[in-house]
């Protein structure tokens, strides 16, 4: 699905029997910025989610790892979330960044709260704050898990 804003695409499959999505999560990038996506379980918005973040290493490989957004200034290192995530990698292609992972099982969820987002600078291989654009502040949305619109 074509995402309305930050230039950004998700792929997805939702398997409910297992209750796990495996994702491609692709945006246009730099090759110095970083990119992110995640899910908020518990509302709309950044705060609480719990986010896939992917950049280019300063060894030129790229960096893929979760991480809970608990505030407006998170960290954004490596961390453990609220569910499982497994398979996460992370490439860059043609001007695109692509974070690939499963995560879940995700219990007793149809629909869920997600936000994206995008950075130009990593320092020291953590990524620095997003711009506060309108388009960043609006990457947020809902994802209806058992149909695909």
């Amino acid at each position: 699905m074509d995402l309305p804003y930050l230039e950004a695409h998700l792929h997805w499959n939702y398997t409910p029997s297992t209750g796990k999505i495996s994702l491609a999560y692709r945006a246009k990038q730099s090759s110095q910025g970083w990119i992110a996506w995640a899910i908020n379980p518990s509302r709309a918005g950044m705060v609480g989610s719990q986010a896939l973040v992917a950049f280019r290493n300063t060894n030129g490989s790229m960096t893929a790892y979760p991480t809970s957004i608990t505030s407006y200034s998170p960290s954004l290192l490596p961390g453990s979330l609220s569910f499982h995530v497994s398979n996460i990698s992370a490439e860059y292609l043609d001007n695109e960044m692509t974070i690939f992972a499963v995560l879940g099982p995700l219990e007793d969820v149809t629909t869920v709260y997600h936000v994206w987002q995008a950075g130009s600078t990593v320092l020291n291989n953590i990524p620095q704050s997003h711009p506060l654009s309108p388009p960043n502040l609006q990457s947020t949305g809902t994802l209806s898990l058992l149909s695909k619109k």
